[in-house]
């Protein structure tokens, strides 16, 4: 019994010792383990584009007739474009009122330069510009945690492995090992989205209509909208006779009351 007893009194000394860890992970994402795939992402990341995040976002000026044309030449680029992991994150065509196009990518930092030129090429860059976000302390963060957890998850299973003929000790430490894995997968997930966004950029890439067709769309949709115009124009005149004709009716015979009673009183 007094076995028994030195059993749980083990287990709880470990979940407390454990409780500050999990504190320390409610309200950020840890992780299991590392896969061996996910941590080469990770070192790649840390050498090829350190601990940054950039993000990318152009204009570009084209002709509304050419519109459809460039977006699906831009889009096929990048699908065929694996040896740079080039992904198409959204995309959204426009060819009404408002003809546009906007895509989003995510690719290799050293392809990024090459995609913007091919897309200029197709029109006019208006703009551009590039923004960049140090991830250094929340990478930190997470490893740090990672391996706080890592350590935790690593006794609980020693001493789930000394426990095994003891029921009450092992329901214990079944359950907070059943923390700790859900903490962990967390923070796997959190880490995996740290290494891509500093292995990888994202770019967003606007077309708009080009200024000289849009100097004469309005020109263009009134010549196209006259005879409908003109005939809502007569409608709208028919009308207004309708409602008027009444109030003629009652106004024209009043003037003329007016008039002949003012004659009168001048007499």
């Amino acid at each position: 019994m007094n076995h028994a007893r030195l059993w749980v009194h083990g287990v709880a000394i470990v979940i407390v010792a454990g409780s500050s860890v999990a504190g320390c992970s409610r309200n950020d994402a840890p992780r299991l383990a590392m896969p061996a795939a996910m941590t080469a992402l990770a070192e790649r990341s840390q050498r090829s584009a350190g601990t940054l995040s950039r993000e990318h976002n152009v204009v570009i000026d084209v002709r509304e007739s050419e519109l459809e044309t460039h977006f699906d030449r831009i889009v096929e680029r990048c699908t065929v474009d694996a040896p740079h992991h080039c992904t198409i994150l959204q995309s959204d065509l426009s060819t009404g009122d408002s003809p546009s196009g906007h895509i989003r990518f995510r690719i290799d930092p050293a392809a990024v330069e090459e995609l913007i030129s091919f897309a200029s090429s197709l029109g006019r860059l208006e703009h551009r510009s590039t923004t960049v976000e140090d991830l250094a302390d929340a990478i930190q963060d997470t490893q740090s945690r990672l391996e706080m957890l890592t350590n935790y998850r690593k006794q609980l299973l020693e001493l789930q492995a000394r426990a095994a003929t003891n029921v009450d000790a092992a329901i214990k430490i079944a359950s907070e090992l059943s923390k700790v894995q859900t903490n962990l997968e967390r923070a796997a997930g959190e880490a995996a989205n740290q290494a891509k966004r500093t292995s990888t950029d994202i770019v967003t890439m606007d077309l708009v209509v080009a200024q000289r067709t849009a100097y004469w769309r309005p020109i263009r949709e009134a010549l196209r909208d006259f005879l409908g115009n003109l005939s809502n124009g007569m409608s709208q005149e028919i009308t207004a006779v309708a409602y008027i004709v009444p109030w003629l009716l009652v106004a024209v015979p009043g003037l003329y009351l007016v008039r002949f009673l003012w004659r009168r009183r001048g007499r």
